[in-house]
């Protein structure tokens, strides 16, 4: 774990999540998390307790979508897009980070 100051997007969140959840806390690692399987050997769980966030776009209205599923299924992009009415595609990076 890494002991250092938040950065400014995850203190950010911290801020966010204090409203709600007084005493949460935002932990950043220096290990790379950028898969389920990452995450859990960070922080010594299984796969399957980590809660991975996907961003989609709408095709046709091009607002985000966010999923959160569990660290051991896979997203099934063609329910999402019946689910929402539109069909759907992976954003670049820009998009997400805006």
């Amino acid at each position: 774990m890494n002991n250092n100051p938040l950065r400014d997007s995850a203190k950010r969140v911290q801020d966010i999540l204090h409203q709600s959840i007084p005493g949460a806390k935002v932990i950043e690692f220096k290990e790379l998390t950028r898969t389920a399987q990452e995450a859990a050997n960070a922080i010594g769980c299984e796969v399957g307790q980590i809660a991975k966030t996907l961003i989609f776009k709408g095709k046709k209205s091009g607002k985000p979508i966010c999923i959160i599923a569990s660290g051991l299924n896979r997203v099934d992009e063609k329910k999402i897009a019946a689910h929402i009415g539109e069909p759907i595609e992976r954003p670049d990076a820009d998009y997400v980070q805006k």
